[in-house]
């Protein structure tokens, strides 16, 4: 008899809700798909972007072993986000004019965008979390600019911070596929509110992406709790903040006061830098929803 077919009632009869399923932890064992996985390929690339050593050959010849991957990077290093002087050609131009750190983000980028067509786990909230995930990607480097720290890591902790919330949605379908009842929305909703920030940490960890990426995700709802990368922390907070703010894959709130915050503050920010932003994020967006589409 087929494993699936045993599963079923050994989850249900175990766990009666999919709240006390989550709760346990015990999901990444017994979840069908276990927690958000890359692709092998996207995995390797990655692992070679995060070496300080690696070669502009050998960073070539990996991503063009993926077509998707491959044309994205060639559509981002002729885009109007890096204004090349002349068209870019070749997979190891793009790396070259991108930069190792650039092809990572963009390879992570481009995995979360096909995850997040799958309009069976994740339903109309994919493209949402898709487009925030991208707005905020491209505030957090304009933040940490201000504020000093590395804006290729504010990119990729601004593209992932609510990374948490796939993994949750993924979870309530993966307890039903398992034979339990379907949580009711307002469930799921409580559990992402409640918990999205920490399974975040959790998936980049197995991810094995380094601390300054994955404390930000942690702690962008209360960066006052960061002791290792407070900065980083703070950074991811506000670009969320601010994505908000212009609407970036969510509600708008044009008139958040941002500046009010005392982490705006700690950071930086001042009144003629946000009125600037709030004249160029309609075109920072759809630069950089062009640029990862």
């Amino acid at each position: 008899m087929p494993s699936s077919t045993l599963a079923k009632p050994k989850l249900s009869q175990k766990y009666p809700t999919w709240g006390a399923w989550v709760d346990s932890g015990d999901w990444a064992k017994t979840s069908p798909t276990g927690t958000l996985t890359l692709p092998a390929n996207a995995s390797e690339i990655m692992i070679l972007a995060l070496d300080p050593d690696v070669s502009v050959t050998q960073l070539a010849r990996v991503t063009s072993r993926d077509q998707v991957l491959a044309a994205r990077m060639l559509r981002l290093a002729n885009s109007a986000y890096c204004a090349p002087l002349q068209e870019i050609t070749t997979i190891s131009e793009a790396v070259v004019r991108l930069g190792t750190a650039s092809v990572r983000n963009v390879v992570l980028a481009t995995c979360m965008a096909s995850r997040l067509q799958s309009g069976n786990t994740y339903g109309t909230h994919g493209r949402g979390l898709a487009a925030h995930g991208i707005g905020t990607a491209f505030l957090a480097q304009l933040v940490a600019r201000v504020a000093v720290v590395n804006q290729e890591e504010a990119f990729l902790y601004g593209l992932v911070h609510d990374l948490g919330k796939l993994l949750v949605l993924q979870l309530s379908k993966d307890y039903v596929r398992g034979g339990g009842k379907a949580p009711a929305d307002d469930e799921v909703v409580s559990m992402i509110e409640a918990r999205h920030a920490e399974f975040g940490g959790r998936v980049l960890r197995e991810w094995r992406l380094p601390p300054v990426i994955e404390d930000p995700v942690v702690h962008h709802h209360r960066p006052d709790e960061c002791t290792s990368h407070p900065v980083e922390a703070s950074v991811c907070y506000i670009a969320n903040r601010l994505s908000h703010r212009y609407g970036f894959g969510c509600d708008g709130a044009p008139d958040a006061p941002v500046l009010d915050d005392p982490i705006a503050q700690k950071l930086g920010l001042t009144e003629a830098w946000l009125t600037d932003l709030d004249a160029r994020a309609p075109e920072l967006f759809k630069n950089a929803s062009d640029a990862f589409a």
